[in-house]
């Protein structure tokens, strides 16, 4: 059989560049794997919203089903758009429509599970924005400043390192956390949840608290939460780890 394809969904901030080391790991096993370049993370102006996100990655992933398996990997804030922009995208509905591929599974990094009718902040306010995330309501975006990159995303890497990858960190829209959900894909796909629990601890039980919240929902297909003693990043900070791990849930069964 042929080896499905990683489609890898990068978080606020970041860009399809974060993903690089375990591209490399990937393809060195023969996977290939495609990083998409989320515009709520880079576009001047700032995006009013996350429909291009959700465009993005319904245009990336409808195109490769087409022939192909699809193992999504979703980093953070991407568990938003993922979940809602795979709706109809799943095997099982590609291959009603006739399709070779499709989504088999979804493996969530640090990326909470939110249920359909989801809005991670009223329209024209910040509400449950953090501190640490900068707010600019007049031009649309949110930022980071660089003395609380480490603390948010990369626990587990010395502060070289995190001085240089803060310098890579972009706007994020404000727009696209005003944005609701519509589906929720981990209902339908297979889903592999990987709990970093070197990240700071509010983020950890604020993790673990929406695994339960979403098994108590309704129906869903988490069947298997992975813990693991790194930071937020694994794909920076343990690339080999993470493509070993990323590949280890291609067999598992479905």
């Amino acid at each position: 059989m042929a080896k499905p394809v990683f489609v890898l969904l990068h978080g606020a901030w970041h860009s399809p560049s974060c993903w690089q080391r375990v591209i490399t790991e990937l393809e060195k096993a023969s996977y290939k794997a495609v990083a998409p370049a989320l515009p709520s993370s880079r576009s001047t102006p700032p995006t009013p919203d996350w429909s291009k996100d959700v465009e993005t990655i319904y245009q990336t992933v409808s195109e490769l089903v087409k022939q192909e398996d699809i193992i999504m990997v979703i980093h953070s804030f991407s568990r938003i758009t993922g979940g809602t922009a795979l709706e109809g995208l799943d095997k099982d509905t590609c291959i009603s429509k006739g399709l070779k591929g499709g989504v088999i599974r979804l493996i969530y990094i640090t990326a909470f599970f939110v249920p359909e009718g989801f809005q991670h902040s009223p329209k024209g306010t910040r509400d449950n924005i953090i501190p640490e995330m900068i707010t600019s309501l007049d031009e649309g975006i949110v930022t980071v400043k660089p003395k609380d990159v480490k603390g948010m995303f990369y626990q587990d890497l010395n502060d070289e390192t995190v001085a240089e990858l803060a310098k890579e960190l972009r706007p994020q829209s404000l727009g696209a956390f005003w944005s609701t959900t519509t589906h929720a894909a981990w209902r339908y796909v297979p889903t592999t949840y990987i709990l970093t629990m070197g990240d700071r601890p509010t983020t950890v039980a604020a993790a673990q608290y929406l695994i339960e919240s979403a098994k108590a929902s309704g129906p869903y297909k988490i069947d298997i939460v992975i813990k693991v003693d790194i930071g937020y990043s694994p794909f920076i900070s343990r690339p080999e780890w993470t493509a070993h791990t990323l590949i280890e849930e291609v067999n598992r069964p479905l």
